[in-house]
């Protein structure tokens, strides 16, 4: 697939956006469905100044939306954004790594890597908010 010297290294992964709403009551024992979809986004940034540095970029965008089963009325809101960037070696140009971006197999080792840190962070803040997020995925 790829060799060695076109290897990016993940270099840095942010939390972007987090925005929760949970104002049911916390009651203790009600049963909550918990639907939730991902946006995931890979790109090529090519640098535009000399000397600089071409990386790869994962966007994550995750969505969950909690509603009571034994009061459908009651939900609660949950959306975050995450970035993670790989800076590539300097001797590698947009020419040797633009057709293997291209491939799924490559995209795939990409988001393999931010996706854990990026639902570990979901979950961490949805239980924050009052919800049990260990039955969520951690992996893709």
């Amino acid at each position: 697939m790829e060799v060695a010297e076109t290897r990016p290294k993940l270099v840095s992964f942010r939390a972007l956006a987090f925005h929760g709403e949970n104002r049911s009551p916390a009651t203790g024992g009600d049963q909550w469905l918990v639907e939730m979809t991902q946006t995931i986004e890979v790109g090529l940034a090519v640098p535009t100044v000399p000397g600089g540095i071409l990386q790869a970029v994962v966007k994550i965008l995750l969505s969950a939306t909690a509603k009571s089963e034994t009061r459908p009325d009651q939900k609660a809101e949950f959306t975050a954004d995450y970035e993670a960037k790989y800076d590539y070696p300097r001797s590698v140009v947009e020419a040797d790594v633009l057709p293997l971006t291209e491939q799924e197999p490559y995209q795939y080792v990409l988001v393999a890597q931010a996706f854990p840190l990026a639902m570990t962070h979901f979950r961490r803040e949805m239980q924050s908010m009052g919800f049990d997020g260990r039955k969520l995925p951690l992996g893709i």
